[in-house]
Order: structure tokens, then sequence, then C-alpha cells
């Protein structure tokens, strides 16, 4: 340890909405970040048969990487590896062209740079013997990318360089997976499949999946990241056709899972994928819709997490995923500068996850809060109804000043609102959610229920006038998109 440890006015409004956005990043309070997970049906020849259930889950941020040991910050960090052999944690820090590394539990312990040989990381993966094997990518000085080995000092012992196939001179590496015999798999620029080197870094042979997309023709797909469970499985990331292809140790082919698509259970642009074999899962981090898809090791999506945004448990842009040895899930969150850990509690079987439904529909739960109490010795007429029709109600008794937390906390139905500008209905508390339909300025509602994001963003769960039901974005950025109807 000794030894590695060496190594004008108008412009007021805008500063001041800066300075807001800057101090909520810093001051989000450290509380479980509770998300509901959906899953949407998915139609097509090669769709997991899934259903609209949603999975309820919590999500806690255990914690924030957003420095190393001198205080200096992340700067685009698009590489996460947990070392199941130290148990550290390795982040590639883009923006200054260097590796942090970090104990266990997540305490900056020291820096790799260009005195050590690395110029350019854009990879990282560990050999059973604590080797460390970073994909580095062509530089001025360097014209062909390489995978630099470290030993588990931290020292530089090697440089792999590409030969023996076509297009070595021009292969540019990416990501690296390596098996317990010491076999690298290893993901190149746009490269159609991976290439496979023997443990001293000689070339081996091609692993190359074909597929195709829609009706399209089929064709070799290009493979972003790979991935090595503790069975030996090989799982292959194609950014190109959404998609995961599942070898064994022996790779031969298993199967494939994941389609292609922007909503909920597809997969726009994947960049990275993690096994977590404790719990029987699949982790694939999506660059453009922001979020985690969870999958069962037999490739059925389950739910997903995260969304777009700046506070805890929502990501910009992010590139890579890892589990730990102690089940912490790990995210390179690129655009936020930083990387983020989270813990699943409660995570449900799969078999609960393939049946799961709501004990009580959101609208029939709601309406259940306001009806009288009933003797469990007495048969109520119907449950769903509360004990005055809504229709007898007289609007005039609602006091149009009573404020809408107040409103919401007594759970009564019957107070309507009108919108201040177009907004779209989703089906879920999220700006990835499913558009349901657009809804024009002036149009009525109710409010049925709320997601508070944070100070500034809520979403409320509403029904309209026409009988449609979903979530819109209420309060955008401490805007209020709606005001109260006044009755006559």
């Amino acid at each position: 340890m000794t030894e590695r440890l060496k190594s004008g006015k108008g412009q007021y409004p805008v500063i001041i909405g800066f300075i807001v956005l800057l101090w909520m990043a810093l001051h989000v309070p450290s509380v479980p970040v509770h998300l509901l997970h959906a899953r949407e049906a998915v139609d097509g020849p090669d769709s997991d048969k899934s259903t609209n259930d949603a999975v309820d889950t919590k999500i806690t941020c255990l914690q924030v990487i957003r420095e190393d040991y001198e205080g200096s910050q992340l700067s685009y960090p698009n590489k996460v590896l947990a070392d199941p052999v130290k148990k550290e944690i390795y982040v590639t820090d883009s923006g200054n062209n260097r590796i942090l590394v970090y104990t266990h539990d997540f305490y900056p312990l020291l820096s790799i740079g260009k005195p050590d040989g690395i110029e350019v990381p854009v990879g990282l993966a560990v050999n059973p013997e604590g080797y460390l094997f970073i994909a580095q990518a062509p530089t001025r000085e360097q014209k062909k990318g390489r995978i630099s080995v470290l030993n588990p000092c931290l020292r530089w012992k090697k440089d792999i360089f590409f030969n023996g196939f076509k297009g070595a001179d021009n292969f540019h590496p990416t990501n690296i997976a390596i098996t317990k015999e010491g076999r690298l798999y290893v993901t190149g620029t746009n490269y159609r499949g991976v290439v496979v080197l023997n443990k001293d870094g000689t070339f081996s042979h091609l692993l190359t999946p074909t597929d195709k997309l829609g009706k399209g023709s089929e064709t070799k797909a290009t493979i972003c990241d790979a991935e090595i469970d503790n069975q030996g499985n090989i799982y292959l990331l194609s950014e190109d056709m959404g998609r995961i292809y599942v070898y064994d140790r022996l790779e031969q082919f298993m199967f494939k899972f994941g389609q292609k698509g922007g909503s909920s259970g597809k997969l726009s642009r994947p960049r990275g994928v993690a096994v977590d074999s404790r719990n029987n899962r699949v982790y694939v981090i999506d660059y453009m819709r922001h979020t985690a898809g969870v999958y069962s090791d037999d490739g059925r999506f389950l739910f997903e997490f995260g969304g777009m945004g700046w506070g805890k448990g929502w990501f910009q842009y992010p590139t890579d995923i890892a589990v730990d040895t102690f089940g912490n899930i790990l995210v390179a969150d690129t655009f936020n500068n930083r990387v983020q850990v989270l813990k699943m509690a409660g995570i449900p079987a799969v078999a609960k996850v393939e049946k799961a439904k709501p004990k009580v529909p959101v609208k029939k739960k709601l309406i259940e809060q306001v009806k009288p109490e009933v003797s469990t010795k007495e048969k109520p007429v119907k449950r769903t109804k509360p004990k005055a029709p809504v229709k007898e109600k007289s609007i005039e008794q609602v006091k149009p000043e009573i404020p809408v937390k107040e409103k919401l906390a007594k759970q009564k139905p019957v107070n309507y609102y009108i919108l201040t500008a177009n907004i779209n209905l989703r089906g879920e508390h999220t700006t990835q959610g499913r558009v349901i339909r657009l809804m024009d300025m002036g149009e009525v509602f109710e409010i049925l229920d709320q997601y508070k994001h944070d100070e500034l963003n809520h979403w409320y769960f509403i029904k309209t006038k026409s009988g449609s039901t979903g979530w819109f974005p209420a309060i955008l950025n401490g805007q209020t998109n709606f005001m109260e109807k006044k009755h006559k």
C-alpha cells in the first residue's frame, strides 16, 4: 500500500437561477430515493411478454462520488469498475485523463495518470491475480490503441498492441472483460464483434454475433461492452441493435434479449452492462433514456430506474454501470460529473415481478380514502363510492383559498383546476414516461395524487373532465402550470 500511495441587471435572473441550480446539486438531502418502477408491454417476434404491472421497490443513494483525495472534482467519468479481488473501486476520469481509485467504502485513495503510463483510459478490467488492464485510446504520440497492464501495486508492467486480424492497426479498444482463466474479450470503437486474446495478450480469434433490426437484412453486430458472470457466461452488449447476446463459457450461443426503442422496457442507446450474480440480475445503462434497465438472468425485462435529472437517483447521460461485492450499484453519471452508489432494497423475486399487480388500483385507492368508516360486520353497498355521491356535493362548500397541499391531505377529488399551459399527460411521473395525450391550456381536471421530485418540481396524478388519467409536471422548475378553477 505504501508503494501505491507514492504513485448587467438583465443578467441577475440568470445568475440567480444558476446559483439555485448549483445549490440544489450540492445540497440535496441525503434521504432514500423512492422510485416507482414500471414495466411496459413489448410486442414483436423477439419481445418479452411483459405486462404493465408496477413493481414497488426502494432505491437508496448511499454515496455520491464527486472528487479525488485532494478535493479536485471529477470531469465526465465514463467507466466504473468494482474490483472483486481487492474490493476497490476504479473510475476513469476522462475529462482529466486519469483513473481514480477508491476504497470499498468509497474513500478516495489515489490517482493514476500520465506518470504511470496512463494517458487516455477508456476501459477497465481486473484479472483473478489482481492485475489491472486498461484500454487506452490512441494519442498524438502513440498512434495505436493499446491495453496497458499494471501489477497489483498499480505499477506499469507492459502494453498489449493488436495484431493478427484484419483492421488490427486501426483497432481502438473501448472495454475489456476477463474470464477466470485469464482470456480477454475486448470491444472496439464501431467494431463488429469482440477481439478475443489469450492470457498472454496474443490474438486468439474473433467472436461476432449476427442480428438484424426490424425487417432489415442480417448483419454483424457492433459490440460496445462485455461482461463475464460467475459461471463464465459472456454478455455482449450492442448499442446499435439494442440487444444483449449471451454465450456460455465455451462460446456456445445461448440466447439474446433486449429490444431497440425509446419507450419503457426498451433500449435506445445502451452503453454499459453489469451482471449481479448474487441476485440473478442483469443491469443495462441507457445513455439516451438516462435509465438503467433491470433484467432477470434469463433475459426477462423486470423494471427500470432513473430518468433525466440532477438530484440523487437521477442521471444525465450515464455511460456505465457496475455491481460491487456488497451488491451496491455504481453508475457513471457522466454529464452530472459524478458516480452514484445506489442500494436497491427489497428486490422482488423474478416470479413475483412476473405476476406483480397493484393491490389496489390508484383511482380506486384514492376514492376509498374518502369513504366513511364501515363496521366489519356491515356490508357496504358499494365499496368504491363515498357516502355522499360526488354530484350531490356542493362545490361552493370548498373554499378556494385552501392551499393545494391541504386539499391533497384531505383527499377530496371534487376540487377542480385549470391548466395555464399546454402539457403532455404521461403514464409515469417522468419526462421519459409514455405520452398519453397532449392537454391544452384551459383544460379542467381534478388532482388524485402527487409525486415530489424536489422542491422545484412536482408531478400530479390527475383525472380530466374527459376521463383521461395520468401524470403531468404541475410545478416545473418552480413555475406552476395550473390554477384553481373558480366556481360561480
